[in-house]
């Protein structure tokens, strides 16, 4: 009695995976792409939350009287939540009892502009901006710099 064997040569599992070796190479660079634009927008609505906060503390007059040191000069999140102050139990509070940190690591421009780690609150008035990384940094409230949302845009604050 003849006996066959029916499984792939060893030359069509070679193929089989130089040609998925390719194919993940071609995919990786549009997928890392996609992950950085899918934290970045992650970036944007946080601190569109986080100035949400802050305007809703500076609607308690105590608050918005502990606040007035503030006023005009930047300050790092964490900062302002860990005063102990009305203001900062409030900004804390809304913010769900954490301080939220920056998930990209760099810009969509070409240029790939490193961000920074902490975002950054300006209280002018009633006005409230916020950036990562420093007040040089990146805006990401009220509007979002355009190096962040367009991938062909100049790296600029």
């Amino acid at each position: 009695m003849k006996k066959t064997n029916k499984g792939f040569s060893m030359v069509e599992l070679i193929i089989v995976i130089a040609i998925m070796a390719i194919l993940a190479g071609a995919l990786a660079p549009a997928l890392i792409k996609y992950i950085n634009k899918s934290r970045i927008s992650t970036d944007i609505q946080t601190a569109n939350t986080i100035a949400t906060a802050v305007q809703t503390a500076l609607a308690n007059e105590t608050a918005y009287d502990e606040a007035s040191p503030l006023n005009g000069s930047w300050t790092v999140l964490s900062t302002v939540c860990s005063t102990g102050s009305v203001f900062g139990s409030l900004v804390t509070d809304t913010l769900g009892g954490n301080t939220p940190s920056l998930k990209a690591k760099k810009c969509l421009a070409p240029t790939g502009t490193q961000l920074g780690t902490d975002f950054y609150v300006n209280i002018t008035g009633s006005n409230v901006e916020v950036r990562e990384g420093s007040a040089s940094g990146h805006r990401l409230y009220p509007t979002a710099a355009k190096c962040l949302t367009d991938d062909g845009a100049t790296c600029a604050p």
